[in-house]
């Protein structure tokens, strides 16, 4: 049976959570595949599913485990599971310029828990841009704090992550050792932004 016609066949809230489940396999693969790092696939499963389900809980330290690519994966799964899996599918497709039809929009507006589908789209990109905004405003701000500390493309790296963590409130970090925002406590800029990201 071709994967469209199964689609077609299932109902909305069971797309959203193969969607997810679809995002955590295909995020432990990459977390495990990682070159020259030893890391249990269970490890990486847990890892991912945590990210996608934003609870930030760890059975390892991301910081001192991850490669910078392992922690772009992380940050993307973070990203997915705050904004929605059916809001980042929308999004590529919009992107693509692929119009969404009926059923799309009832995944959609069960996804995001809407009473109405009028407007979905204009309400799928200002949370697109929004994020982006903020996100993007975060990083600036706590970029200075990083970079005091690390080299350029690290303190970049690291204001990405931050944000991007701290907006979402998944509760990960990857500063390594186990430290969190730790040696940051006295810091007041980067306080108050990670508080700003939390409640925004």
């Amino acid at each position: 049976m071709p994967l469209t016609t199964f689609l077609k066949k299932l109902s909305p809230g069971r797309i959203i959570a193969l969607g997810f489940l679809f995002c955590i396999l295909l995020g432990s693969l990459l977390l495990s595949l990682q070159p020259g790092i030893a890391l249990p696939y269970l490890d990486a499963l847990y890892t991912a599913t945590s990210a996608v389900c934003v609870t930030g809980l760890n059975v390892i330290d991301p910081g001192s485990t991850f490669s910078p690519f392992g922690q772009f994966v992380l940050g993307c799964l973070i990203q997915i599971g705050g904004l929605g899996v059916a809001s980042i599918g929308v999004g590529i497709m919009l992107a693509m310029g692929k119009k969404i039809n009926l059923k799309e929009r009832r995944v959609i507006r069960d996804a995001m828990n809407l009473d109405s589908g009028k407007g979905l789209i204009r309400f799928v990109k200002a949370i697109f841009y929004t994020t982006l905004l903020i996100e993007l405003l975060g990083a600036f701000l706590s970029f200075p704090v990083f970079f005091r500390d690390y080299p350029l493309p690290r303190a970049i790296g690291l204001s990405l992550f931050h944000s991007v963590a701290s907006f979402n409130n998944s509760g990960f970090d990857v500063l390594g050792n186990g430290t969190s925002l730790i040696p940051y406590q006295k810091d007041v800029l980067l306080n108050l932004v990670t508080c700003a990201l939390v409640i925004a």
